[in-house]
């Protein structure tokens, strides 16, 4: 169930993130919205990337504070935030092209039989199966990784993170590789994510795929917090 549409799932306050001799942010804020596609955009070197690595529990912040579902959250490993339902997928996917997909989804969090400590290989594939067929996507879970184009390659990003039960997503750079036809795929994707409640964090230096897709965004420059604005009172121009 999509909570309501003002409600934020995440929020950070006066985020400062100090590195020896660079601020890389200062006193930056952002929020994000239960089932909200949000773009977060800026040049290189604007602290996006920082940001989210503070967000996903890589780094930890020098001063601020994160809201994460309404309680204020400090996290000590990426494992901490995966754990708790968010997710990043990056421009180079994280994915090993030897193995087989469900192996890949499943890769640092496979089920295993409570008996014989084995994998449960049944429950894998199903699941695979299951999620695969909520993406609408015709993949087989005994596929292998190497054999995949980059937009498929993508959504099985896409199903890891739904195999964490991922309530945010990151998506960094996602149509950066992607053809027109390949990237409309994507975008019905991430809008049936958002119709199930999924909150969706989206970088990318396409202004037309920021129009497309989300409804607010939020600038950076420099390390600095430059503003947040509705897409529908924003131009390209003012953007730019």
């Amino acid at each position: 169930m999509v909570k309501g549409m003002n409600e934020k799932i995440l929020e950070l306050r006066n985020i400062t993130k100090e590195f020896p001799g660079v601020v890389a942010l200062n006193n930056v804020d952002f929020d994000l919205k239960y089932g909200e596609i949000h773009a977060l955009v800026g040049e290189n070197g604007a602290g996006k990337s920082t940001l989210v690595k503070i967000i996903t529990g890589i780094h930890p912040q020098t001063s601020g504070d994160i809201i994460y579902e309404g309680e204020s959250v400090l996290w000590h490993s990426p494992i901490e935030s995966i754990r708790r339902g968010i997710a990043a997928i990056y421009q180079e996917p994280t994915i090993f092209p030897d193995l087989n997909i469900a192996e890949n989804i499943f890769m640092g969090h496979q089920r295993y039989n409570n008996i014989t400590r084995k994998i449960n290989w049944r429950y894998l594939y199903k699941e695979t199966n299951r999620i695969m067929n909520e993406l609408n996507v015709n993949i087989k879970p005994r596929d292998r990784i190497r054999g995949l184009s980059v937009a498929e390659r993508q959504l099985v990003e896409i199903a890891k993170a739904l195999s964490t039960n991922a309530k945010i997503l990151i998506m960094d750079e996602p149509t950066s590789s992607l053809s027109i036809s390949e990237s409309k795929r994507l975008f019905s994707i991430m809008h049936d994510l958002k119709k199930k409640g999924t909150s969706i964090i989206f970088i990318s230096h396409k202004l037309e795929d920021i129009f497309d897709v989300t409804e607010r965004v939020t600038v950076l420059r420099d390390g600095n917090y430059i503003g947040t604005k509705d897409m529908k009172y924003v131009s390209q121009d003012e953007l730019i």
